[in-house]
C-alpha cells in the first residue's frame, strides 16, 4: 500500500487484521516526486544505483522476492522496483487506476525527463500487461497488451464485509439527491470552471438535494468553504458507497470523474449520471486531454446506460436535471 491513500496507516493495519495476505507493506511515495520530477541524468542514475538503501526509507519492512509486482501507476517507486527486480524472474502486471491507465501513455519518451533515461524505461522491459475492466476502451496507444479484470458482483457478501471493514465505512444520514465528484483539479494547477459549474448544478436542483464529494488530493476543501455544498462527511470510495447501496445512490454530476463511470465498468449498473465535460472551460488532462474526450465519448457510445447524460449547453443541463428532478422540493 502506498501513502497515495487517505488513512493509509489505519487501512493498512486492518488489511493485516483480515489475514489475506502474508504480509502488508506501506509504501512512502511522495518524497521522491518534488525532488527527482525534473532532475538531470546525473541525480537520476545516483537514485537508481542507491535505490536498495532509498527503499529503506521508502518501505516500512524489508522486500522479499517476488513473482510478480501490480502496480496502479507509472511513479517513480514503481521504476525504481523494475530496476531493481529487472534481472529477476519477476513480471510487472499494471491494473487500472482511474483513466489515466486507459489513455496516458507513461512510457511515451517525450512525456517526461525520466523516460529519456534507461533506468526510467527499465519498467517497459518487465511489463507484461495492463489490467483494466473494459480493455476495449484503451487508447494508450503504447501497444501494452490489456487484460480483463473481472466485474464485480454487488452479491459478493465475502468482499463487501471486508472492504467495509477495512475502510470503517458507515453510510452517510440523509443522502443527497445529487452528488458532485470533484476532481483533483487545483491539487494540479489545472484552471477551469468547475466551481461555476457545482454553483450552477445547486442552483437547479437546491442546496438541500445537493452535495459535493471532495476530492482527498486538494488542498482543502473549496467548495464547502464557498458555500457551494451541504456537509459530505463520506470519505470512503465512491466504489464501497455502490457496493453497499447500488439501488439507492444519488444522480451524479461531475466534469469526467472516472468514479461516475465505474458503476457501470466494475458493477454493470445503469445508475443516472451527468457528466460536464462538454461545459468545462479548461483542460482535463494538462497532456492528454484531446485522448481523454474521446475516451469519454467511446464509453458514451458504447457502454453508458439510458440514465447517462451528457449535456452539450447550459440551457441543455438545466433540461437534464429538471428532467431528473431537480426542480422538485427546492
Amino acid at each position: 500500500m502506498t501513502d497515495i491513500l487517505p488513512k493509509m496507516e489505519s487501512c493498512a493495519s486492518r488489511v493485516r487484521e483480515t489475514g489475506l495476505f502474508c504480509r502488508v507493506i506501506q509504501g512512502r511515495v511522495k518524497g521522491f516526486h518534488p525532488k527527482y520530477a525534473f532532475a538531470s541524468q546525473k541525480e537520476i542514475q545516483a537514485l537508481f544505483e542507491t535505490a536498495p538503501r532509498q527503499f529503506r526509507f521508502a518501505f516500512t519492512d524489508e522486500l522479499a522476492s517476488y513473482r510478480t509486482i501490480y502496480f496502479a501507476n507509472f511513479d517513480l517507486l514503481a521504476r525504481m522496483l523494475a530496476w531493481v527486480y529487472q534481472k529477476e524472474n519477476c513480471d510487472f502486471i499494471g491494473y487500472e487506476d482511474g483513466f489515466s491507465s486507459y489513455v496516458i501513455d507513461y512510457l511515451k519518451k517525450d512525456r517526461a525527463p525520466i523516460n529519456q533515461y534507461p533506468q526510467g524505461q527499465a519498467i517497459r522491459k518487465k511489463l507484461k500487461m495492463i489490467l483494466l475492466y473494459e480493455p476495449k476502451l484503451a487508447i494508450r496507444g503504447d501497444a501494452i497488451p490489456n487484460a480483463p479484470i473481472p466485474k464485480i458482483s454487488k452479491d459478493d457478501e465475502a468482499l463487501k464485509e471486508t472492504l467495509n471493514f477495512i475502510f470503517q465505512y458507515q453510510p452517510i444520514n440523509d443522502p443527497p439527491d445529487f452528488l458532485f465528484l470533484e476532481q483533483s483539479f487545483r491539487a494540479e494547477g489545472i484552471k477551469g470552471n468547475d466551481l461555476a459549474l457545482m454553483k450552477e448544478c445547486q442552483q437547479i436542483v437546491g442546496s438541500s438535494r445537493f452535495a459535493v464529494k471532495p476530492h482527498p488530493r486538494n488542498p482543502e476543501n473549496l467548495p464547502a468553504r464557498l458555500g457551494l455544498t451541504r456537509p459530505y462527511l463520506d470519505d470512503a470510495p465512491w466504489e464501497l458507497s455502490l457496493l453497499n447501496r447500488p439501488q439507492s445512490v444519488p444522480c451524479l454530476l461531475t466534469v469526467c470523474s472516472n468514479a461516475a463511470l465505474t458503476g457501470r465498468l466494475i458493477f454493470g449498473l445503469d445508475l443516472p449520471c451527468v457528466l460536464l465535460y462538454l461545459l468545462f472551460d479548461g483542460k482535463v488532462l494538462w497532456k492528454e486531454d484531446a485522448i481523454l474526450k474521446k475516451y469519454l465519448r467511446r464509453f458514451y457510445d458504447r457502454f453508458a446506460g439510458e440514465r447517462f447524460y451528457l449535456p452539450k449547453t447550459h440551457m441543455e443541463l438545466k433540461h437534464i436535471l429538471d428532467y431528473l428532478g431537480g426542480n422538485h422540493g427546492k
